[in-house]
Order: C-alpha cells, then structure tokens, then sequence
C-alpha cells in the first residue's frame, strides 16, 4: 500500500511535467513555422522592389525589426479582440494558416514603415499586400494572376497613402526626427496591413470574390480599420 500511494503521488508531477514539455515543443514549432514564413515572406517582397530601395532596408533591417516588433506587440491585445469578433465562421485550422501568412506580411510592413525612406513607403506597401493577398488566395484554393494585381494595386495606394504620409511629413519635422515618425510608420502600416489581410480571409471564406466585390471589399476594409482605431494610433 504505501508503494502505491508513493507512486500515486508521483504521477501528477510527470504528467505536468510531460505537459509542460509538451507546450514548450509546440510553441518552438510555432516560433519556426512563423519565422520560416517572414523570412520567405519578407525575401519575396524585397525581390519586387528596386534594388536600390532592397538594399536600405537590408542594410536597416536589425534596427528597423526590433522597432518593428515593439509595434506588433504594443497593439496585439487590441487587433486580436477586433479580428476574433470580426472572423466568426472562419474555423480555427484556416485561422492559423492565414494568421501566419498575415502576421509575416504586417511585420515586413512594419520594418518597412521603420525603414529610412522618406515619402516612399505608402508604395513600398503595395508589394506586400500584394504577396499577402496572393498566399491568402492560394490558402483557399483560388486562383491569382498579375491581372488581379493590376485590378486592385491603384485601390491599395490610394487607401494606404493617406495614413502614411503622416508619419513620413513627421520625419521631416527636426524636433520630432526619424524613430518618431518611423514609429507612426510602423503602426500604421501593420494597421493596415493586418486590416486588409483578414478582410480577405473573411471574404475568401464567404466565397465572395474582393475583384468582382471591389464595393463590399472597401466597405469591409474601412469597417475593420475603424474598429482598430488607427486615428488614435497614430497621435
């Protein structure tokens, strides 16, 4: 009897242990998987643009990632109650697939928005929404072509470039400097970024089409970008 109950008393302590073990393993793998996709996300973006410009945010990528990630992490808490209300219907397993591909592409915009590049990034932008929105539509198993790129990019800029000026006009007053306005940067352009990511996913797994739906797809977007408060972000 009192081998037994030694031994009873023991297994709750290898089980948390085991659990705890477990919880670790699948947070690393999480930790990879997330990363594997930025830096695949975050190469294929910087393929797309100018080699010049590539090459200052290659060069600013240290600096400009750990303000980039204070960013994305300053305004989880907040972003996540939006999107877990605004995505009811979309299943747990797609939710993941997409998170990942969404958070690679607001972090890259966010390293972009931090990046020393006056008055470009509203542009710098569209190739990432584009590459996102492109992953998203192959996550759903939809079809995506340079046409669709061409259809919806002059949409992107016109949204985008409004918000991002005000941190770039920013960078430009002596008082304030570049981190100020890199920091305005930086969460705009993952408020965004992150707003017209889940506005596809929801769309996608409605089974509306953003490009024959442009109206709906705008009207969502500004819905979500207003229940994310960016106006009051970026004071």
């Amino acid at each position: 009897m009192k081998r037994f109950r030694k031994k009873h008393k023991q297994e709750p302590e290898n089980v948390t242990h085991s659990t705890q073990t477990t919880d670790l393993t699948e947070t690393n793998q999480i930790q990879t998987e997330e990363e594997a996709e930025f830096k695949s996300f975050f190469n294929t973006v910087l393929e797309k643009m100018p080699k010049a410009t590539a090459n200052i945010i290659r060069k600013s990528y240290s600096s400009s990632r750990v303000q980039a990630e204070k960013v994305l992490a300053k305004g989880k808490a907040q972003s996540d109650k939006v999107f877990d209300e605004f995505l009811l219907g979309v299943d747990e397993v797609t939710q993941k697939k997409a998170h990942r591909i969404i958070h690679a592409a607001s972090l890259t915009a966010a390293i972009i928005g931090c990046s020393p590049i006056p008055f470009s990034d509203a542009f710098l932008l569209v190739p990432v929404q584009m590459t996102m929105m492109a992953r998203l539509y192959r996550l759903f198993g939809r079809t995506w072509s340079e046409g669709l790129t061409k259809s919806l990019s002059k949409e992107l800029v016109v949204v985008t470039f409004g918000r991002s000026v005000v941190g770039n006009v920013l960078k430009f007053i002596p008082a304030v400097g570049t981190v100020a306005g890199a920091a305005v940067n930086a969460t705009v352009a993952t408020g965004i970024t992150e707003a017209l990511g889940w506005v596809t996913v929801k769309m996608l797994n409605d089974g509306e089409d953003i490009f024959d739906q442009v109206m709906s797809f705008k009207g969502q977007f500004h819905t979500l970008v207003n229940a994310l408060n960016l106006g009051k972000k970026s004071k």
